[in-house]
Formats: C-alpha cells, sequence, structure tokens
C-alpha cells in the first residue's frame, strides 16, 4: 500500500526569482496587499499541462516521462504543496509577501518517501533567499578586514516518514539542496 511523508516547507523567495518560478505558487497567494506588495508583484498562476503530474512522477512513470522535466516551474505546484494523500496532515499552502521578499509557507503529505520528496523539490534550492553568513565563524587568519563571508546553509523545511522516529531536514546550502536523515541507520528497517 506505501508510506507517506509529511512535508513542511517554510522560506523567503530571492529577490532575483524570475516570474514564471513564482508563478507556480502563486495560487497560493493571499491577494492582500495591505503588507506593502505591489498589486502586479505576482504572474498568474501556472495551469497545469501535463494531466499526469504528480510529484513523484519519476517513480510511476519512469525518468523520461515529464516534458517538462528541464522546466519544473511549468506544473502546478501551488497544488502540489498544499494537498494531503493520507488524511493525516492538515495541508496548507500560502504564498505571502513578508515585506520584502515572497515567502513560502506550506505543509502537505505525499504517497512516497523522504529522497523522492526531496528530488521532487530540489530544483527550488537556486530561488531560496541565504541566511545571512557570520563573519565570526568565517574570519580569516591576517589582518582584521578580510572576512570570508559565507552563508548560512538555509533550514527550508523537514519530511517526516509514516513510521521513522526523527524527520529528515530539508536545506539549501549554498545553492544546492541536501537532505538530513536525522534517523538511526536501523530506523529504516
Amino acid at each position: 500500500m506505501g508510506s507517506f511523508t509529511e512535508v513542511c516547507l517554510s522560506f523567503d523567495f530571492a529577490e532575483s526569482t524570475p516570474d514564471h518560478v513564482l508563478a507556480a505558487f502563486s495560487a497560493l497567494a493571499t491577494g492582500d496587499e495591505s503588507n506593502g506588495a505591489p498589486p502586479t508583484a505576482l504572474p498568474p498562476p501556472v495551469v497545469e499541462a501535463w494531466e499526469d503530474f504528480t510529484p513523484d512522477w519519476r517513480d510511476y512513470l519512469g525518468p523520461d516521462a515529464n516534458p517538462y522535466e528541464h522546466e519544473p516551474w511549468r506544473h502546478d505546484w501551488a497544488r502540489a504543496v498544499s494537498y494531503d494523500m493520507d488524511a493525516s496532515t492538515t495541508p496548507h499552502g500560502l504564498l505571502n509577501w513578508s515585506g520584502y521578499r515572497w515567502h513560502l509557507d506550506c505543509r502537505f503529505s505525499w504517497k512516497t518517501d523522504p529522497l523522492v520528496a526531496s528530488a521532487a523539490l530540489e530544483w527550488l534550492a537556486p530561488f531560496v533567499e541565504p541566511r545571512l553568513g557570520s563573519f565570526i565563524a568565517g574570519l580569516k587568519p591576517g589582518p582584521p578586514a578580510e572576512y570570508d563571508w559565507k552563508p548560512n546553509p538555509t533550514l527550508v523545511g523537514y519530511a517526516l516518514y509514516e513510521g521513522l522516529p526523527r524527520p529528515h531536514l530539508l536545506w539549501v546550502k549554498e545553492g544546492t539542496w541536501e537532505l538530513e536523515d536525522l534517523n538511526p541507520e536501523d530506523a529504516w528497517q
């Protein structure tokens, strides 16, 4: 029958995020412009053009089945990140203007494991606003003015697999999506 993974995401989109990426989530916008969001800030929502799209399509249809594999933003991700496949998660999805950036906050469940869920979402990594770096951690030996400013890893969410005691953490580190398994090795048995 299969198990489910509950995923929670919460992150800011980078200011440089293209409109076509925001369009994949714009159906989640509240429409409330009182927080300073420009009224024309979001493009119209994506209308799903591939009737077989599910976030875990690679597992069901094979790696070459998706006509938009190299353009994942052409899918209706607003729907994909705001519904529940197992009836035990309270799904929600919200794209909100935070005052300076678009912020995605969502909770959903997919009938798959955390590895597949992470792989489906990893295309978002270049569009996640990185956390500010720490000059203390990046201090180089030498004159005091030499700092190695690197962004801290950005925790974008977690994936909790049914039956495992701990979640997998979803990170973006220097523009790359990473999955961190917090479970002991024997938890998968």
